[in-house]
């Protein structure tokens, strides 16, 4: 619901519901893209002196219950939730342009780089 409130409709202009309230542009610069790559810091108490101190991840969600992350651990097959991640967003940006130039390409277009 947070991020439904902060994504423009068209039946208000293309505005927000908050900014068409208040009359003010919200900030989302502290939103992050679904599905890029991230690294989880593991705390010293949580590990041996011979173990990672990070894992390797991808950002599904916020924490409904605390101001965290929600990370899937392609390994573990399962969800963690943590504060101390470190975001890899031009990864997602990169492989969203590369996926975009081969459809392009197969549909035989030229493309725009």
């Amino acid at each position: 619901m947070y991020i439904q409130n902060r994504s423009p409709y068209a039946i208000l202009g293309e505005k927000t519901p908050e900014e068409a309230f208040t009359g003010e542009k919200l900030d989302v610069s502290h939103l992050r893209i679904s599905g890029c790559l991230v690294y989880i810091h593991i705390s010293k108490e949580k590990r041996t002196k011979m173990e990672p101190s990070g894992k390797k991840g991808i950002f599904v969600g916020y924490s409904e219950t605390s101001k965290a992350y929600r990370i899937y651990i392609p390994g573990q097959r399962n969800i963690e939730v943590s504060r101390d991640v470190t975001f890899h967003e031009e990864v997602a940006f990169k492989r969203s342009k590369d996926i975009q130039v081969n459809v392009e390409m197969e549909e035989g277009e030229i493309p725009s780089d």
